[in-house]
């Protein structure tokens, strides 16, 4: 065996390993993410079902996106150029 074989040998070895722990990694974050959202799951499906059982809407709020009427101050912009 050659030192350039020898090499693409150690090249090889160096990418099957570092693929294996990318896929290990990236299934460790999948299990990670799902742990994380399954109570979100359940906890969004269950007040779901609580509104649509009662009759109610869901409601989130004004749409509008201009200040309260109770303001009153006025915005102040300077600029200057040195």
């Amino acid at each position: 065996m050659t030192r350039i074989e020898a090499a693409r040998r150690r090249a090889a070895g160096a990418k099957q390993i570092a693929a294996a722990a990318a896929a290990a990694g990236f299934l460790a974050t999948l299990l990670l993410v799902h742990g994380t959202h399954v109570g979100h799951a359940a906890t969004a499906s269950s007040s779901t079902s609580t509104s649509q059982s009662s009759g109610g809407s869901l409601s989130f709020g004004s749409s509008s996106v201009a200040p309260s009427s109770g303001s009153t101050s006025t915005p102040q912009a300077q600029t200057s150029v040195s």
